[in-house]
């Protein structure tokens, strides 16, 4: 299947989980269930949330990490919030800024999740590959955090769906 294909397919499932479940961390987990299943270069896939003003891990799949709170500006994770942006890194040994969970890892996507204008936490994916985030990942990657926005947002000011 063509890799758009493939992440039109998956928006689709994280779109039908979204309606589905109720609860937001089950929501949370079959995101990067979905993400993990069917992307083999996606590496380690996860969440974290801003809490307290750092960024504090959520549900995930991958290698366990110990960074499991980052300030804002610290690493790739805390620099996307800083420059509220999604952040692709082809090659993490060259970031100054890189704080490793894995030495396994060689690239990162972190992609911003917004209600509103507002950040309230990111998605954040590591590739044993080299360069493994083109534009397709960043546009498909950037679609369910807005998914997961929305439902957050939802939650959030108990808005029913119709």
């Amino acid at each position: 299947m063509e890799k758009k294909e493939l992440f039109k397919r998956l928006l689709s499932m994280i779109e039908k989980s979204s309606s589905e479940i109720d609860d937001l961390n089950d929501f949370y987990n079959d995101v990067v269930k979905i993400l993990d299943s069917n992307l083999p270069y996606y590496n380690w896939t996860g969440f974290y949330f801003m809490e307290d003003g750092m960024l504090k891990l959520g549900p995930y799949i991958g290698r366990p990490t110990e960074h499991v709170k980052i300030k804002v500006g610290q690493g790739i994770c805390g620099r996307a919030v800083a420059e509220n942006a999604t952040i692709v890194v082809d090659d993490v040994t060259k970031e100054d800024n890189y704080l490793a969970c894995s030495i396994e890892t060689k690239s990162e996507i972190v992609v911003p999740i917004r209600i509103d204008d507002e950040i309230i936490g990111e998605i954040d994916i590591d590739s044993d590959e080299k360069a493994a985030f083109d534009d397709d990942d960043r546009a498909f990657l950037e679609g369910v955090a807005e998914i997961v926005g929305k439902k957050i947002k939802k939650r959030s000011y108990n808005i029913k769906e119709n």
